[in-house]
């Protein structure tokens, strides 16, 4: 895994470089069918995505966001959200991430999440540990009822008062990978979505995982990430999993 993981992390701080120079710019959008929006960064982020795996890697297929390149039935599937956290990319607020995961089989088996505002690459292997800038990550121990701070988002607002009953914080944030990122580094001790998108938290939830944490959809299954997700996903300190999904049900 060490070249793809390589060839991953140069690609990451290659789009990284991109969303970075167009932040705070008048970036032009459009709504997608699904009434998300989408800009002119995010086409060109994927595009370049999808030229370099094929470039490198010509039998490998690529699961991206905004444009996909797969037979769906390669042994080796890139997953890849260009600019995670359109809205807020839109917006100027500096949460926005580029992701990248590999499957096999449809297994993750590596992903990294950049964050080009604070020039902060996390990654993770399958087995190998989670790590920002190649320093070990790890999840915290905070039970929701010992205060545990919970991340919510726009799609799992509903959840906020139940969440609340159970001594937990609240705080509402925009970026998936984001997100994400601050459950893996013992910012906070779980991440709620009720609408969830497979190219971002998928790889995220690798390293989530590889963090200590655990990750399932809203009723404790697991998930599978080389398809649309269909029932949200909640991304914990493992501890407190029981006590989010006892909140919410």
């Amino acid at each position: 895994m060490d070249e793809y993981l390589s060839f991953a992390k140069n690609l990451a701080y290659q789009c990284g470089r991109i969303i970075k120079e167009n932040a705070g710019s008048d970036v032009k959008s459009q709504l997608k069918s699904d009434h998300t929006p989408v800009t002119e960064v995010d086409k060109q982020i994927n595009s370049l995505v999808i030229d370099a795996i094929h470039t490198t890697y010509p039998a490998h297929g690529v699961l991206g966001e905004e444009q996909s390149s797969s037979k769906g039935n390669e042994e080796y599937q890139w997953l890849c959200d260009p600019l995670d956290g359109t809205r807020a990319f839109i917006l100027g607020v500096p949460v926005t991430t580029f992701i990248l995961g590999l499957l096999r089989d449809g297994e993750l088996q590596l992903a990294v999440v950049y964050d080009p505002f604070s020039d902060r690459l996390y990654h993770a292997v399958k087995g190998q540990g989670a790590f920002c800038n190649n320093q070990r990550i790890y999840i915290n121990q905070v039970r929701l009822s010992e205060g545990g701070c919970v991340i919510v988002s726009e799609t799992s607002f509903q959840f906020a008062p139940a969440i609340l009953a159970t001594g937990a914080q609240i705080e509402p944030l925009p970026g998936a990978g984001y997100r994400s990122m601050l459950v893996a580094t013992g910012k906070c001790s779980a991440s709620v979505q009720g609408g969830a998108d497979f190219h971002d938290v998928g790889p995220a939830s690798l390293i989530v995982e590889e963090a200590g944490g655990q990750v399932t959809d809203l009723e404790g299954r697991e998930l599978k990430f080389d398809q649309p997700l269909t029932n949200g996903i909640i991304l914990s300190n493992r501890v407190c999993h029981k006590e989010v999904l006892e909140a919410i049900a």
